[in-house]
């Protein structure tokens, strides 16, 4: 069998070589060897003889353009197999010819240029540069090549003749296959002299097929995940037709982002849709990238490649990269990580758009935090659908739990559970299921709705004076949210957690209010937004001298989203003491950086103080209602907009009876 190998490749160059000189006008191709010890090749390096092989078929399929005077070959690498190995091999089938000159193209370029001098290169006659699939190529290799290509490495017949030539065996179809998967570093281990590959081969196999709990995929996606569910169900029709032949795969959509709350469900999500839609998921993040290896820029790279590639190979297929928001923003990246970040961006980009075809492979990003993300991979044609992923609301809550407690799916009681869980995500109620039935477990019994309310964390009854505070703080967003007409409030809440609990939002109290959407907003506009969300701090203020710390403390508080509004004003809308334009310009994230810019934490400080004056103003003017309509909240927890008539300033006096 060596002796047949090697005559076969023999007589394979001696006609690459016939047929080139058969072209007219053509030069020689004599310097790729003609004479060469396959076996010694092999025994020498597995890595440097596949690569030998590959080159070798490289050669036949370009004959005709690689024997011109003048050739340009630009070749794509797999992400696996380093360039040096590469390298090696091309030495052995060039024989170091002066007329063929080897490139090994840098996989980055960095901030101060591409560390090639691509014109000198593109001077000589003949250049073959050898490009890691993926990774960014000079330009004007791009504009000058004649020969475009992928090097097909571990093709199976190249396997089978080196585990001949050192020994190891026969391999079986599957074996092959799973050997050509593998990165180059691994074929030493897998075709270990005088051994059988087949053992390695098997325990690759077995990995690879070792089978993984998935619960996830069980989730019924048209329940409890809101826009989310609605975009799978479109993906999974869009992908059955594409797989019919009825629809082209520049029709179905590239990516999607999801983002959302931390504990929401992204990751069981990515599970179950790729499981709905049959397809294969190739699970990655951000951090896995980075830990590769030692974390270098090039190991990083290598990462990211190797999952699209793996998603290429296994397509049709869903790469799911989750803590996507890592990635960051190239406009923000602080100088002493400007270059390495800012590759791992334009790497990312290249990836999306896919240099290589992407046919089958649908990206789906998650995370926390979508405004830390580079914009241009939130274009059209890459992360082009963004869905929001909020929190579970009490319907979806109750779901979830009946998906978490089969045997108690059909128990009415978890629909009153699931509405006494504001603010729980679906890791919270995962927990909560799981903590019920290891109470159930312990006393050797079925699991009960009893063990499930035993571990729900009851809100403490409010007293009456926090009752009252309570009333005072939504009584003042709705009269001032009235006075300025900003929206219909459609009614007004609070809860003493005896006879009323909270089910939108974890709070004491709650003033819903459907603001209509605007194409624009003017600066009186968004000052009226800011008075509105301070008013309930402004009227407890104006009664008891003081305020609670609710307004304030978490990310859905009133003074959060009134700062953030007040910052926008000034960086975005030019509504400050400067027209100036900076979109993004502050990390609403890290608190800290509007502290470092002064004058923008004095305009935001000024435009804040101003408006919950102006809410305490006009509270302070209205106090009777303010103080009438705080009693009627106290005495009935909940007040409708037909009830809310009569507690506006100027309405009628009624003689009827408020309506339960």
């Amino acid at each position: 069998m060596d002796k047949a190998l090697a005559d076969q490749l023999d007589r394979y160059i001696y006609k690459l070589r016939e047929a080139s000189r058969s072209l007219k006008g053509s030069r020689s191709v004599g310097e790729i060897k003609t004479k060469h010890d396959n076996a010694a090749i092999a025994m020498k390096s597995a890595e440097d003889f596949l690569v030998y092989c590959a080159l070798i078929q490289f050669v036949r399929r370009n004959i005709g353009s690689l024997s011109r005077p003048s050739c340009v070959a630009l070749v794509s690498v797999p992400s696996h197999w380093p360039l040096s190995d590469v390298d090696d091999a091309a030495k052995i089938v060039f024989n170091n010819a002066k007329q063929f000159k080897i490139c090994l193209h840098p996989t980055s370029k960095h901030r101060r240029g591409w560390e090639i001098d691509a014109a000198e290169l593109l001077a000589l006659d003949k250049l073959i540069i050898f490009v890691q699939a993926g990774s960014v190529v000079h330009e004007d290799f791009e504009l000058a090549a004649t020969v475009r290509d992928r090097l097909h490495l571990c093709d199976a017949g190249h396997v089978r003749a080196l585990s001949k030539l050192r020994g190891c065996g026969v391999l079986s179809d599957d074996q092959v296959a799973v050997i050509a998967q593998q990165p180059s570093e691994r074929m030493e281990a897998i075709f270990r002299r005088g051994q059988p590959a087949s053992r390695a081969a098997e325990r690759l196999v077995d990995g690879r097929n070792k089978p993984t709990v998935r619960p996830a995929q069980q989730l019924d996606l048209s329940k409890g995940f809101g826009e989310a569910g609605v975009w799978a169900k479109e993906l999974k029709r869009d992908v059955q037709d594409w797989r019919d032949g009825n629809l082209p795969w520049s029709e179905v959509d590239k990516g999607c982002l999801l983002y959302g709350p931390p504990g929401t469900g992204k990751t069981r999500f990515a599970a179950a849709l790729a499981a709905e839609c049959g397809l294969h998921l190739e699970a990655a993040s951000i951090s896995k990238w980075q830990s590769f290896k030692d974390g270098d820029l090039g190991d990083m790279l290598k990462a990211m490649y190797r999952a699209f590639d793996a998603a290429r190979e296994d397509a049709p297929s869903l790469l799911f990269i989750d803590e996507f928001d890592s990635i960051g923003d190239r406009s923000k990246f602080p100088s002493r990580h400007e270059t390495y970040s800012t590759t791992v961006v334009n790497a990312l980009l290249e990836c999306l758009d896919g240099i290589g075809d992407r046919e089958g492979v649908v990206v789906l990003g998650a995370c926390n935090h979508p405004q830390k993300i580079d914009p241009a991979l939130l274009r059209s044609g890459r992360l082009e659908r963004h869905v929001e992923f909020p929190l579970p609301d009490a319907v979806a809550r109750s779901e979830i739990l009946a998906f978490h407690l089969p045997s108690l799916s059909e128990e009415p009681a978890l629909k009153e559970i699931g509405a006494r869980l504001p603010g729980k995500s679906g890791a919270d109620i995962e927990r909560l299921a799981r903590e019920a039935r290891r109470i159930a477990r312990h006393e050797n019994r079925p699991v009960t709705v009893d063990d499930v309310r035993a571990r729900i964390q009851v809100p403490a009854p409010l007293d009456a004076a926090t009752l009252h505070r309570t009333a005072v703080h939504e009584a003042g967003h709705a009269i001032v949210t009235h006075a300025l007409f900003i929206g219909k409030i459609e009614r007004v809440e609070i809860y003493d957690n005896v006879h009323s609990f909270a089910t939108l939002r974890d709070a004491n109290g709650l003033t819903v209010t459907e603001i209509p959407p605007r194409e624009f907003v003017t600066r009186w506009d968004m000052m009226k937004m800011i008075t509105m969300h301070l008013a309930g701090a402004a009227a407890e203020d104006l009664v008891f001298g003081h305020r609670a710390n609710w307004s304030s403390g978490t990310r859905e508080s009133d003074l959060f989203k009134a700062t953030i509004l007040a910052i926008k004003m000034v960086t975005e809308y030019g509504f400050g003491n400067s027209l100036y334009f900076l979109p993004n310009s502050v990390d609403i994230e890290s608190a800290s950086k509007l502290w470092e810019d002064l004058p923008l934490r004095d305009e935001v400080t000024e435009i804040l103080r101003e408006q919950y004056q102006r809410a305490r103003d006009m509270l302070d003017g209205l106090r009777p209602t303010l103080l009438k309509l705080a009693d009627a909240l106290v005495k009935e927890r909940s007040l409708d907009a037909v009830q809310l008539e009569r507690y506006w300033p100027g309405a009628a006096k009624r003689t009827s009876v408020l309506r339960q």
